[in-house]
């Protein structure tokens, strides 16, 4: 394998180290707010339906599982291994990207990772999923949450730590604004419990205290949408996610010698989080607002492509 092939090699994994982790805390997080509205609601069954529209294919969901019981959704969206989108499915996938290039990274890592893999594929771990899904999506943002704080305290602010961080932060932008838009589909659905509904949004992300702190107890969907979506300095919400995004790609571009690519990025980058200001001002009156929301996922969704063609593409053509 040519010099070339093998840094796209480690890039690629270190991206979707980031991808993955970021991607089984997002959906711990997602399960956890449905999970709140199902035990304060009746909704019942249509709530895992729409977890399962969220984050997996009903299609393939219906041909494994009889009913959307609730054991059945939280096993097809946390520990089925058949689901490439599980929360085991990712967590491996990570720790089979991080195994490819371990003697790249520091150990601490591997071993956090590999142990949180272990975990999940435990007795403990059904168990725990049984007797407590609460418990259970606590402790899974706590591996993660240990993984973050050692690449944090550890990785060099090299290539290696702003493709793992870019890759991080796009998922988060991605999932944010899939959280909410899961949300706003309860909210169009059962409005009586709006404020429960945005509420429950906020906490899934961590973010209760800081909207306390910015908007005290006034629930509207104009206040969440200023949190989770565009707040510069919220570290969950889909601007921040951007905006770290665009400071990853424009660290990497200064460390190369050709900067085209990273420039393309740069630039689609900067026109997402532009447009993000269509959602200024919603009061959840607009009819608009969930289109706004999916053309987000969308854009954002372009530039994990985008990044991967440029970026990968040898590596991907060596491979053909």
């Amino acid at each position: 394998m040519g010099a070339a092939a093998m840094m796209n090699r480690i890039a690629e994994s270190l991206f979707w180290i980031g991808r993955y982790t970021e991607r089984a805390e997002n959906h711990a997080r997602l399960i956890d707010a449905f999970y709140h509205i199902r035990e304060e609601t009746s909704s019942g069954e249509r709530l895992w339906i729409r977890i399962v529209q969220a984050l997996g294919d009903p299609a393939v969901f219906e041909t494994v599982y009889r009913t959307y019981g609730e054991r059945e959704v939280l096993h097809y969206m946390i520990l089925d291994p058949n689901h490439m989108n599980s929360i085991q499915s990712c967590v491996h996938q990570a720790r089979s990207n991080l195994k490819a290039i371990r003697d790249r990274l520091p150990e601490e890592l591997w071993d956090i990772l590999n142990g949180f893999a272990l975990w999940l594929k435990s007795n403990e771990t059904d168990e725990l999923l049984l007797d407590s899904p609460f418990l259970f999506l606590k402790r899974v943002k706590e591996w993660l949450g240990a993984f973050y704080g050692a690449a944090h305290h550890t990785m060099m602010r090299d290539r290696h730590w702003h493709m793992m961080e870019s890759g991080r932060f796009l998922e988060r932008a991605e999932n944010t604004a899939r959280l909410f838009d899961s949300v706003y589909h309860s909210i169009l659905e059962d409005p009586k419990k709006t404020q429960f509904y945005l509420f429950s949004a906020v906490r899934a992300i961590g973010g209760a205290d800081v909207f306390r702190r910015l908007h005290m107890d006034l629930f509207s969907v104009e206040n969440v949408v200023s949190l989770l979506i565009l707040n510069e300095k919220f570290p969950r919400s889909v601007q921040f996610g951007l905006g770290e995004l665009e400071g990853q790609l424009r660290s990497l571009r200064n460390l190369e010698s050709s900067d085209a690519a990273y420039d393309k990025a740069i630039r689609l980058v900067v026109k997402a989080r532009a447009e993000l200001s269509w959602l200024e001002g919603t009061d959840g009156g607009e009819a608009s607002l969930h289109d706004n929301l999916v053309h987000c996922m969308t854009v954002i969704h372009g530039l994990g492509g985008l990044i991967g063609n440029a970026f990968f593409r040898e590596e991907q053509g060596a491979g053909a």
